[in-house]
């Protein structure tokens, strides 16, 4: 294994405390003009024989979400210049954000100023909230961070398909797929908010989104299902939606957003290995295997709750055997359709106690061993500001001050990027 005295050197600092995440780092964001060539390749992380490439090289990475980024860029930027400056410290190198806020009828926008909506009718645009969301990207972008961004929501936070429904009149909006799917306006207005922003130019950076290497990838939908209908149905609509921000963004990469369900226990998946099957015959109208064929999505995802799951809420054998195979399968799945594999959320309840850190060493662990193309923890964060939202977070410098968690994490971070 080939070692980097950087990042050895970073992680020491770190350890011995000679590295204070919470201090901003100085940069200047007036707009400049773009010594980028859109399109040129070794700017952009591409697929190649199954991998993630970055200018010729193989590109693995361990990194996390940080959903609420923008929002807090309007209410709290010491919190974003913290964050930042923590998954620097880290050395991480992607994040996953949303790059959506719409309404205020459904999720929590409605009875909070404070949340910082972007779409707040159809089509009608908040330019400050859009600025926000571009300061950030100029921000993780200077750190040296990429973006994975999905466009709407599944769930009703942050307005979601809920509020594309809501607007076009449904009576049960809320997580209705095969409304959103079949209706003209909500379908016209998803389209619309994808090529407003794939063609907005960043107000900071002077780079059309489209055109941005920072950006990693796009995604359709985060964790999108239609409940008990046919999962050629989500299919469909997934390639339709990748060749249409193809047709726009050539160079960046797009993604399902799905969770990794599949439906009536497909074979391909190791199924003696799973204590129960839910996962693997979900009827929640989605397949993993047919997505991740699709020619235009260009890598496999999948989410990993194994509570939420029904692999129970405490860490057995038959858990940890699962997650192996959950992993491994996914991995294997998408290998065998010329693609790589990202784990693009992950989570256990609990309080950076033994059964998270337990959790947690055996999915890294598993990780290095199969050489994961990606994953993304849900979530690391640098305050007290999320971290107790979810569980199984890991917090540092602030927060509960997860210091043993977060060092194995930044373990696992350089022996996966040095793999």
């Amino acid at each position: 294994m080939k070692v980097n005295p950087t990042l050895i050197l970073t992680f020491f600092l770190i350890y011995f405390g000679f590295i204070h995440v919470n201090n901003p780092i100085k940069i200047s964001l007036e707009t400049t003009e773009s010594a980028e060539t859109p399109g040129h390749d070794s700017l952009f992380v591409k697929i190649y024989d199954g991998k993630f490439m970055l200018d010729g090289s193989v590109f693995r990475f361990a990194g996390t979400n940080a959903y609420y980024l923008p929002n807090y860029e309007k209410i709290d930027p010491k919190v974003v210049e913290n964050t930042l400056n923590t998954f620097k410290a880290a050395d991480i190198s992607v994040i996953r954000m949303w790059a959506f806020y719409d309404g205020y009828d459904c999720g929590y926008s409605a009875t909070d100023p404070k949340e910082n909506v972007i779409q707040t009718l159809p089509g009608v645009y908040n330019e400050q909230a859009l600025i926000n969301l571009d300061l950030v990207i100029a921000k993780g972008k200077q750190r040296g961070l990429r973006f994975i961004l999905p466009f709407i929501n599944y769930w009703d936070e942050l307005g979601g398909i809920c509020q594309y429904n809501t607007w076009a009149g449904a009576e049960n909006p809320s997580v209705n797929m095969q409304f959103f799917l079949n209706n003209e306006q909500t379908q016209k207005w998803y389209l619309d908010y994808v090529s407003m922003l794939l063609n907005r130019v960043n107000t900071f950076t002077g780079v059309a989104y489209k055109d941005e290497p920072a950006i990693l990838s796009w995604q359709i939908m985060n964790e999108g299902r239609n409940k008990g209908h046919d999962p050629k149905i989500l299919r469909d609509w997934y390639r339709e939606m990748a060749q249409f921000i193809k047709s726009i963004a050539p160079n960046q990469l797009v993604g399902t957003g799905e969770e990794g369900f599949d439906h009536d226990i497909p074979s391909a998946y190791s199924v003696n290995q799973y204590s129960n099957t839910y996962v693997l015959r979900a009827n929640e109208g989605t397949s993993y295997i047919l997505n991740t064929a699709i020619p235009e999505i260009d890598y496999g995802n999948a989410h990993w709750y194994p509570s939420e799951y029904g692999l129970g809420f405490s860490i057995t054998d038959n858990l940890l055997r699962a997650q192996n195979a959950w992993i491994s399968d996914h991995k294997s799945i998408a290998n065998e359709n010329g693609k790589p594999f990202l784990l693009g959320e992950y989570g256990f309840p609990g309080w950076g106690d033994d059964r998270v850190r337990t959790m947690y060493t055996s999915l890294w662990n598993i990780a290095e061993e199969i050489e994961l193309d990606g994953s993304l923890i849900w979530q690391l964060t640098s305050d007290y500001t999320k971290c107790s939202e979810y569980g199984g977070n890991i917090c540092w410098p602030g927060g509960r001050e997860d210091t043993e968690l977060f060092k194995l994490f930044i373990k696992h971070i350089i022996n996966i990027q040095e793999r």
